[in-house]
């Protein structure tokens, strides 16, 4: 392939969408199984007590998020420093290692131990995707691209409740995530080019105090609270959704799924219409607030038809609330703040923003408020937050003033 097509490019996004996609695929297995009619196994092969399944089981689902918050701002550094093909592609090959030894290990300690190595291996595949998709794709296609490699988390999530019951034992389901990993590790060396990025010649040197200029540059910490409190509100809208419902002697299982299906189909619409509009400040406003009170009016009103479509339609909304910090992680340089060579360092700069909003927020909340409804509307005010600080950020849309003038004209 061309390095600069667009075959290149867009088999590259897919890539960069497995990458993401496994991670939470390989999270979730374990909680998809959790079922009544599939927990026994879950017990014997932790070697655990049925009383402490259930509080296991959220602990093992999202103990592989811990890394992002400890390595990110690392490993996006050494990605700006050293060559992308090769670090990514060991951490792979370390990566279907470990989820390969998952199938033989029968204890909950060494499955934790496990997932957290998965999760840290994944760093490197996770942390490029922004700084590769800015090389890689023209800026007016970026929104779209961008809009895509966020929703991969939600594939990942929304097959793992699809597929995770359907295998015949919790090995079966952990080797057919091996095997997916191992797809997406020869993937990635026999497609990716040595170094990674479309940009004609060798990638910029990286000056002296240029991981400082990250560290301190005001839009770079607004982006990572964006991003935070979206991700955070996410966490809490989900993680409760399942129990809120029940008290309401309504389940919410199929509601879950429909709102996750939404929430990919909206991030991929989303990326479409941005690039469209071609600003981002404004609409990424619209979406925090509208989509969140959606959330909180879906909670409120009567269980029933209505709740799907006001579920749905939040989704479809709300789904760019995380996605629109990652599109503007490759375009913060043209603040000026820090060069573009420092773009890696500022991927993981918001991936460790995620890391510990996603713990933190929801425990928070959790500890905070047993009523349901402050739960919901306490997701609604750090969207809100993000929206309203959103617009502090310079616009880095196509159509605004730093594109236009840091950009060549687009054709």
């Amino acid at each position: 392939m061309n390095k600069n097509s667009k075959a290149y490019s867009y088999a590259m996004l897919f890539i960069l969408m497995l990458g993401t996609a496994i991670l939470y695929y390989s999270n979730m297995i374990y909680a998809v199984r959790a079922n009544p009619a599939q927990a026994g196994e879950l017990i014997a092969f932790f070697g655990v007590s049925p009383e402490s399944l259930g509080a296991l089981i959220p602990m093992i689902s999202t103990i592989a998020g811990i890394p992002s918050a400890i390595f990110s701002i690392i490993v996006g550094n050494i990605l700006d420093r050293r060559g992308v093909k090769m670090f990514v592609g060991a951490a792979m090959i370390l990566t279907v290692a470990c989820m390969a030894a998952r199938i033989f290990i029968q204890s909950y300690a060494g499955q934790v131990a496990l997932t957290t190595l998965i999760g840290t291996f994944l760093l490197p595949i996770i942390i490029i995707g922004p700084k590769m998709i800015g090389s890689l794709f023209e800026p007016k296609d970026i929104p779209f691209a961008m809009g895509c490699y966020g929703a991969a988390g939600g594939m990942g999530t929304t097959l793992a409740f699809f597929t995770g019951p359907m295998y015949s034992t919790l090995p079966a389901g952990l080797t057919g995530i091996t095997v997916i990993g191992a797809v997406v590790m020869l993937a990635w060396f026999i497609v990716c080019r040595n170094d990674g990025g479309g940009s004609e010649g060798p990638d910029p040197e990286i000056p002296k105090g240029a991981f400082s200029k990250v560290l301190k540059s005001s839009v770079m910490w607004k982006t990572m609270i964006c991003g935070g409190c979206a991700v955070g509100a996410s966490l809490i809208m989900n993680s409760n959704l399942q129990m809120a419902f029940g008290e309401k002697g309504f389940d919410a299982s199929v509601l879950g799924t429909c709102m996750n299906v939404a929430l990919i189909a909206g991030g991929i619409l989303s990326g479409m219409v941005l690039g469209k509009i071609g600003k981002f400040n404004v609409p990424y406003l619209f979406i925090c607030i509208v989509g969140g009170a959606l959330f909180v009016l879906g909670w409120l009103v009567e269980p029933g038809p209505l709740t799907y479509v006001i579920f749905i339609l939040a989704g479809l909304i709300v789904s760019a609330s995380v996605g629109v910090n990652f599109t503007r992680i490759p375009l913060l340089h043209m603040t000026g703040q820090f060069g573009i060579e420092m773009t890696g360092a500022a991927s993981g700069m918001l991936q460790t923003a995620l890391g510990v909003f996603q713990f933190v927020l929801p425990t928070i909340v959790g500890a905070a408020f047993a009523d349901y409804t402050m739960k919901f509307i306490m997701a609604l005010v750090f969207l809100t937050i993000a929206g309203v600080l959103g617009l502090t950020i310079p616009e880095l849309g196509i159509r605004g003033k730093l594109a236009q003038q840091n950009m060549p004209p687009q054709p």
